[in-house]
């Protein structure tokens, strides 16, 4: 629990020091990629705590945190979505992926996705946003590759060592993203923020399968 602790107080500082760098220097385009960061960062951690409170943590004071993890997500996101184009293709793609594998399952994800479309919705309407058509290409192909990582993550055989590694850490959604940049769909930054979200993701993920007994990380599933 101390490095789970330490995971998400190192994260916030982290987060919330980007986000001041580009607040303060919001009129240059380089610190403006610190918001990007910052927001990315607190978004992997809140994603990942929010999962493991729904999942795996069954304290009741801790649970209470869900609600407002619930809205944090999506108004983060709907945020960047103002200014970054890719992201509500990126978002609603994942989404689609997850609702196929069976993986939005509790109340609080429903929460989530219908508060970001309701933001993504009256900002279109009244013009903050503009949906642009690379948006309707993105939304598939992170759709197909959530769906793989998901489904590949829950059901892929453990003799299969090479495609286990593969699904274990969600390869496909980050290969897509990777092209997608590389095709002209996204920005660098944007790539630099999806790394970030995952890394972060990631961390909490580890720091929680940390057991103080044996002093060691209890392997996940597959």
């Amino acid at each position: 629990m101390k490095k789970l602790v330490f995971i998400l107080a190192m994260s916030f500082f982290i987060g919330i020091g980007c986000i001041l760098i580009g607040f303060f220097y919001q009129d240059n385009i380089v610190f403006h990629g610190f918001t990007i960061v910052g927001i990315c960062v607190l978004l992997g951690v809140a994603v990942k705590t929010m999962d493991q409170l729904i999942d795996e943590i069954k304290i009741k004071s801790y649970r209470l945190w869900i609600l407002p993890l619930a809205l944090f997500i999506p108004s983060s996101m709907a945020y960047l979505a103002l200014t970054e184009g890719p992201v509500i293709g990126m978002v609603i793609g994942t989404v689609i992926g997850l609702l196929i594998t069976g993986k939005i399952d509790h109340l609080a994800y429903i929460v989530s996705i219908v508060l970001f479309i309701t933001l993504v919705f009256f900002a279109s309407v009244s013009h903050m946003i503009n949906i642009e058509i690379t948006t309707f290409y993105i939304i598939p192909v992170a759709a197909v590759g959530s769906f793989l990582d998901e489904f590949g993550h829950e059901h892929w055989k453990r003799n299969k060592r090479s495609i286990t590694f593969i699904f274990k850490h969600w390869f496909f959604l980050k290969t897509f993203a990777f092209f997608g940049f590389l095709l002209g769909f996204a920005q660098p930054i944007h790539f630099i923020g999806f790394l970030c979200f995952d890394i972060f993701y990631d961390l909490v993920d580890t720091a929680n399968r940390y057991d103080v007994k044996s002093k060691k990380f209890v392997s996940a599933d597959l």
